[in-house]
């Protein structure tokens, strides 16, 4: 009897002294799952499906995107005349529509634009012409000026314009406003019924305008 109850004694001895580190090991290895299984997940989010990267970047980092459209109003000063013209100068507007077509490398966005220029023209002097137009606009890869380009109606015929501008918020990214300056140049086939003739004109221009 003595014997049986120092080998029971022992073995509880012998339970109390082993099941401790067996649990701190069990414990461990649970942790170490629970790492493991967590950066699974972490790697699945960056690499995995899009419903993975929703969960490591939530909605509240997404932006919201307006209807892709700008509208633009501008001053344009002329520097240089052709046969006819002796002076010019107007203001115009400019509608950014949501639409683009992509040329190489460029993507085109498509704008309409009525531009009201007073030019003392022939024998008229403070004549009004309005130039209507659809151009394109394009902003070459790694570099900050616009290219554009388009045609339309002026005066008693048909204009073609083309350009480039400069968009001052690549230099100046908080400004409130889209601030771009640039030149353009534009052929008229005819500027009035009393006239005959080709002309143009190249004009320095400022335009300010806001997306929405």
């Amino acid at each position: 009897m003595k014997r049986f109850r120092y080998f029971l004694f022992s073995m509880l001895f012998v339970l109390l002294a082993v099941m401790p580190p067996v649990f701190a090991q069990e414990e461990a290895a649970v942790e170490e799952e629970a790492v493991v299984e967590e950066a699974a997940v972490v790697e699945e989010a960056v690499w995995g499906d899009d419903a993975a990267a929703e969960e490591v970047a939530p909605a509240e980092t997404a932006k919201a995107t307006g209807s892709g459209m700008t509208i633009s109003a501008g001053y344009g000063m002329g520097l240089a005349h052709g046969e006819y013209i002796t002076s010019s100068s107007g203001m115009g507007l400019v509608v950014g529509l949501p639409v683009s077509l992509p040329i190489g490398p460029l993507d085109v966005s498509i704008s309409a634009a009525v531009l009201a220029n007073t030019m003392d023209a022939g024998p008229e002097t403070g004549a009004s012409i309005t130039q209507i137009m659809v151009f394109g606009m394009a902003n070459p890869p790694g570099m900050p000026i616009v290219l554009m380009g388009g045609g339309g109606m002026a005066g008693s015929g048909l204009v073609v314009a083309g350009g480039l501008g400069v968009p001052v918020n690549a230099f100046a990214p908080d400004l409130p406003v889209n601030v771009m300056v640039g030149v353009n140049a534009n052929i008229l086939t005819a500027i009035d019924d009393n006239i005959d003739g080709n002309t143009g004109y190249v004009s320095g221009f400022l335009m300010v305008g806001t997306s929405f």
